[in-house]
């Protein structure tokens, strides 16, 4: 397999159709950042491009090395990322023992966390933090998870 490089489109399958993912930088902790592009497809979209120009559904660290060499995502496409860039500022629940207390607003060249009790509109727009596996990804992209559900 040739090597992996930030800004290659995978594909990843769902039972309710194909996602893909847009390579956009790479963290020497938290690996991968992938744009999450919109919609599911029944079959390959013709233009990437056009898929990869739409604003993305969320970004997420995904384990894209792993997944690629198992074969649970294949490269279809390229698209440059030279104008995106890893975000300042991502988001994640904070409950302790089943009780929500708020979330906390990571900062994410420090990995400082603010603990807020409600969301602006602004960081209802904040992408999640940590890093999520293939599991996790098809079931957020089957059951339509979005940003502006989440919180």
């Amino acid at each position: 397999m040739a090597r992996i490089k930030v800004g290659d489109i995978f594909e990843i399958d769902t039972p309710k159709g194909k996602a893909y993912l847009h390579y956009i930088h790479k963290d020497p902790v938290t690996g991968a950042l992938v744009r999450v592009l919109q919609g599911l497809h029944l079959e390959k979209p013709a233009n990437f491009d056009e898929l990869a120009e739409q604003k993305e559904r969320y970004l997420i660290s995904f384990p894209l090395g792993a997944a690629a060499s198992r074969k649970i995502v294949e490269r279809v496409g390229f698209y440059s990322a030279s104008e995106f860039s890893k975000p300042k500022f991502m988001r994640q629940e904070h409950s302790v023992r089943g009780e929500f207390l708020g979330w906390h607003i990571v900062d994410t060249d420090t990995w400082h966390l603010q603990l807020v009790k409600t969301l602006t509109v602004e960081q209802k727009e904040l992408s999640p933090w940590g890093v999520w596996n293939d599991t996790l990804l098809i079931e957020k992209l089957i059951e339509d998870w979005s940003l502006e559900k989440w919180g």
